[in-house]
């Protein structure tokens, strides 16, 4: 028998929408569930018409390169080409349903009885004031597992407020953690929630099929977003709840353990750096050796840790007119090769054209699209020892342009006919 990956027969309805959701049911979708996608073309996913859009090669006039969803597949914005989209939604069935009407509300009720799991990150009366509660889900279909991931989670003074990531970080105390001890919090420059919190939804998925497994009932799990940032804030709040210290932004600085160097360091070449910490006696006198034993290092401000680390703006100064000549790949592998940690600060081009890690374990994946002929997508960190998790899910393909897969989903699992598929179509049903 051919082993398959570990939820391989699980299926999930899934309403997620922008990162922070969709991110999480990839993970599902990566471990063989199988992912139905359920969106309405009446509120698009914003994710649907934010750049960057994927692109495609100039075959003929504009009028000859028409895709599969209707969209001219030139050099132009298209619902069915965004690439975050589908970065994020790889491997998904995709369809179309509209749940402010009655026949939507009915097609849902239908799939339920079908469905291992709900997943959404609506805000939190969405899907209750869609008339599906979880009691209503559960009413649907006993053992039903429903994840509902709002900003705040369902419950609470917070339970109506609206997040992005940038708001559930700050809620959460992130943001006033990054940055200058001298300047303002700068938070993380992009929605890390929105990568972050998924993870947690993913695994509260799972714990609750585990859970059902072992019970025979259904399991409503309150998730939210700014939940999970807080456990990401390190030991700021035992910190404070221990001896009332208060978090101190320590910029590269090691703000715990003594490090030194431990910094950023610049190297040739435009917007070079390189990462180097020393937390021992030994990194201290390989990185000393590497760099052929200049004088500086024997003067007494550095002769032991406690001594670096009291002396770290002399010391980084120092550091960097060693490195700003030399070429940070180089030197990070004559550095690592004696045994000092340090990495290049790799940019988006680092990480998809050259790094060689990431080739070896094929984290980048090409998939193919009914739009866009072909395009890569993020793989997944873990490696099996069986079958491989893969973003092509269940389905072997990309993610799916818009309602792509009604006739496979509302056809074949639900048996509708041509014409009943064809009537709820023109009805702004599916």
């Amino acid at each position: 028998m051919t082993p398959s990956l570990p939820l391989a027969g699980v299926r999930v309805l899934d309403f997620t929408w922008l990162n922070a959701g969709a991110k999480g049911t990839r993970h599902l979708s990566v471990y063989g569930a199988e992912l139905i996608h359920l969106e309405w073309k009446g509120k698009l996913d914003a994710l649907r018409t934010n750049p960057p859009f994927h692109t495609m090669p100039e075959e003929g006039p504009p009028e000859a390169n028409v895709g599969a969803g209707g969209y001219e597949a030139m050099n132009v914005a298209s619902v069915n080409r965004a690439a975050s989209f589908n970065n994020n939604h790889s491997g998904k069935w995709g369809i179309g349903l509209n749940m402010r009407h009655p026949k939507g509300k009915d097609l849902f009720r239908k799939l339920v009885k079908t469905a291992d799991a709900v997943v959404d990150n609506f805000t939190a009366a969405t899907l209750a004031d869609w008339g599906f509660p979880f009691e209503e889900l559960e009413r649907v279909k006993p053992d039903i597992i429903y994840v509902q991931s709002p900003g705040f989670g369902n419950q609470g003074p917070y339970r109506d407020y609206r997040t992005y990531g940038p708001t559930a970080a700050a809620i959460a105390g992130l943001t006033s953690q990054v940055g200058l001890p001298d300047r303002y919090p700068c938070g993380y420059g992009f929605s890390f929630m929105d990568v972050c919190a998924p993870y947690f939804n993913a695994m509260a998925v799972m714990a609750a099929l585990r859970q059902r497994n072992r019970t025979g009932k259904g399991v409503y799990v309150d998730l939210s977003q700014a939940g999970p940032a807080f456990l990401l804030t390190g030991t700021s709040i035992p910190e404070w709840s221990a001896n009332g210290t208060p978090y101190v932004r320590t910029g590269n600085r090691s703000p715990y353990s003594p490090v030194a160097p431990h910094g950023i360091y610049r190297c040739a070449g435009e917007e070079a750096w390189l990462s180097i910490a020393c937390s021992t006696e030994a990194h201290w006198q390989a990185l000393v050796e590497a760099m052929g034993r200049p004088k500086w290092t024997g003067e007494p401000r550095f002769a032991s840790l406690e001594q670096r680390c009291a002396n770290q703006d002399d010391l980084d100064g120092l550091m960097e007119s060693w490195t700003q000549d030399k070429e940070r790949y180089s030197l990070m592998e004559q550095l690592q090769k004696v045994g000092v940690p340090a990495a290049a600060c790799q940019n988006t081009r680092d990480r998809y054209e050259t790094d060689p890690q990431l080739k070896h374990r094929d984290y980048f994946v090409t998939v193919q699209h009914s739009e866009v002929p072909e395009y890569p997508v993020e793989g997944h960190p873990s490696l099996f020892s069986g079958p491989q998790p893969t973003p092509r899910g269940t389905t072997g393909w990309g993610a799916a342009v818009y309602a792509e897969h009604n006739s496979h989903v509302y056809g074949e699992l639900l048996g509708l006919d041509e014409a009943e598929m064809t009537a709820l179509a023109e009805e702004g049903v599916i």
